[in-house]
């Protein structure tokens, strides 16, 4: 029995049944106990929330699963491997297209505000679903016909690659590494508009341009929590799941059979502190009166 498997193995379960309880909680907070104000434009944040609940409680029972294989391997189920992992990567799919959705919503509000404050209500959030369900649908033919994987798993098959084939592996961490370009060269435009307008906002003399400013910030206030978690959620992806999968990529030892499901540990340990973080903000908060954006408009 390798220990370090076993330690990370169950740092990883503790995270991601922690991160569904928290995230679980969130939810609870938001639309049962009501001790979180509702906001509608949190309304992907909040869909965020659930789909990072149901990615920690699936996530759990595959580590679970894996433990028992490490500690009863007379307890193993031939191809039960499969079908725990399964739903691991269409949560995960589910998730990388909601994020970047958020992150291109809270792009298109900083840097067209007026367009966006006028244009976006007629988009429901629910396009959303169509999308990701779609694609989730097409992830089963890249499985079965491009992959033309055969669910006929040996029984020491105890890790997230193994349980697919390495031809969807290969996949998924292409998957993976485009969603991080996009989501990250999204957050730094909107990191740049944002640094961008605050500075202009605080230092510029030209009165015009100062009205702009903060006509700008009073259109993106209402929603500005949003943005924040946008980026949050952006710096948690790539300190935990960028940086770990970069490491594991360039260190040959770094592999399941000496650090077991180290990117799995690392990955649930952000959420799990991403979810800490919102928890902290959203019970703490206070009403704030928004600026009227119409009063800038015919002041």
């Amino acid at each position: 029995m390798n220990i370090t498997v076993v330690t990370v193995a169950s740092s990883a379960f503790i995270f991601s049944i922690s991160s569904f309880f928290l995230n679980t909680y969130l939810l609870l907070s938001v639309f049962w106990m009501k001790t979180v104000q509702r906001k509608p434009g949190m309304a992907l944040i909040y869909f965020r929330f659930a789909v990072d609940s149901a990615y920690g409680f699936i996530t759990a029972i595959n580590l679970l699963y894996l433990l028992i294989q490490i500690f009863y391997p007379d307890m193993t189920v031939k191809n039960l491997s499969f079908f725990l992992a399964w739903p691991v990567f269409n949560i995960g799919t589910v998730r990388g297209y909601l994020v970047f959705f958020i992150t291109l919503d809270r792009v298109l509000a900083a840097c067209s505000p007026v367009f966006y404050f006028k244009h976006r209500v007629k988009l429901s959030n629910l396009i959303v679903l169509p999308i990701t369900v779609s694609y989730n649908i097409f992830e089963y033919f890249i499985l079965l016909d491009i992959c033309e994987f055969v669910v006929d798993l040996p029984l020491n098959c105890m890790f997230l690659g193994c349980s697919v084939g390495q031809c969807y592996s290969s996949y998924w961490l292409k998957f993976e590494q485009v969603g991080y370009l996009l989501i990250g060269s999204l957050s730094l435009v909107l990191c740049s508009r944002l640094f961008i307008w605050n500075n202009v906002s605080k230092s510029t003399k030209n009165k015009e341009i100062s009205r702009v400013a903060t006509y700008f910030w009073a259109m993106i206030t209402p929603n500005f929590q949003a943005t924040r978690f946008a980026l949050l959620d952006a710096s948690i992806i790539f300190i935990f799941d960028v940086i770990p999968a970069v490491l594991m990529s360039k260190i040959p030892m770094m592999n399941f059979q000496s650090v077991g499901p180290f990117s799995a540990m690392c990955k649930h340990l952000g959420f799990l502190i991403e979810a800490f973080i919102i928890y902290k903000v959203l019970l703490s908060e206070k009403p704030v009166m928004a600026v009227s954006v119409k009063s800038m408009n015919t002041g």
